[in-house]
């Protein structure tokens, strides 16, 4: 486990969509956007490993934050971990 790197709030980073073959030869992308280490493991970083996220646009914003259970609920992601959403939102 990496010690956790303080003060890295911000970063440039990219998004990139790579071409994914699947085993009866169709092709697809799959769209990704690089997170860097040193942001994922600093100690205000929001998000735990296995958190449900939910991701939206606002305007030309894209918005990432821990889902609700609502949200869970009404994409039919509910999970049995008890790392499926941040504490402040299981109380809803």
């Amino acid at each position: 486990m990496n010690p956790k790197v303080l003060h890295m709030r911000e970063a440039v980073t990219s998004y990139v969509i790579t071409k994914k073959k699947m085993p009866d030869g169709r092709v697809y992308e799959s769209p990704r956007i690089y997170l860097p280490t040193k942001l994922t493991t600093d100690s205000n970083f929001p998000f735990g490993k296995g958190t449900m996220l939910h991701v939206r646009l606002e305007g030309r914003k894209l918005i990432v934050e821990p889902a609700a259970l609502t949200v869970l609920r009404k994409f039919g992601k509910m999970r049995k971990t008890k790392n499926t959403v941040g504490k402040k939102f299981r109380k809803k």
